[in-house]
């Protein structure tokens, strides 16, 4: 009994010592934001990489300590991820089948087997976020994300431009929630 009470205070101070890191996880929760909350620093970022898009939904959350703008444009005219600071993460754009590399093709075909392609899209990954800080490529990256249906379930499969599986596919039923 000694020791049941033991581990239980352990636990308590413990539970307590993690209280801001459990907030600090809680702001990372994505959450909409209008575009009136949009800083003009993405602002002008959307503006110099994309002109004539329009944002059809905006998020907002922090990732590995940065706050990240995510939109998703009308009409097919894809996404991109903005640091607050106004750097652009990453740009998908929506691609046609014949424009995707054999190679990238034949790795998404072989990866889903009997799935049907939706669609593609090709990521230009531009910097990444480690310890707070947007650490830009100097060349960019790119990956194709295909969004794959396969009977009532759906998935996404990420490959390289030379057919690498770099996100293997995670089947879902349709309509729920992708779980990253």
């Amino acid at each position: 009994m000694k020791q049941e009470s033991s581990l239980w205070l352990r636990g308590a101070v413990m539970l307590a010592l993690a209280g801001p890191t459990v907030l600090a996880f809680q702001e990372a929760k994505e959450v909409k934001v209008k575009t009136s909350q949009i800083p003009a620093t993405v602002v002008e970022a959307i503006k110099n990489n994309c002109p004539n898009c329009v944002i059809g939904k905006a998020t907002r959350e922090v990732e590995n300590g940065v706050t990240v703008y995510d939109f998703e444009f009308k009409d097919g005219q894809g996404e991109m991820d903005v640091a607050e600071d106004g750097s652009v993460i990453d740009r998908e754009t929506i691609v046609q089948m014949t424009e995707i590399p054999s190679a990238a093709l034949d790795a998404i075909k072989k990866g889903a087997p009997g799935a049907t392609i939706k669609q593609v899209a090709k990521d230009e990954v531009r910097a990444e976020l480690k310890k707070g800080k947007v650490i830009k490529l100097d060349t960019p990256r790119y990956l194709y994300e295909a969004d794959l249906v396969k009977g009532n379930k759906v998935a996404e499969i990420e490959v390289s431009p030379e057919g690498q599986v770099t996100e293997a596919p995670k089947w879902r039923k349709k309509g729920s929630r992708e779980i990253e």
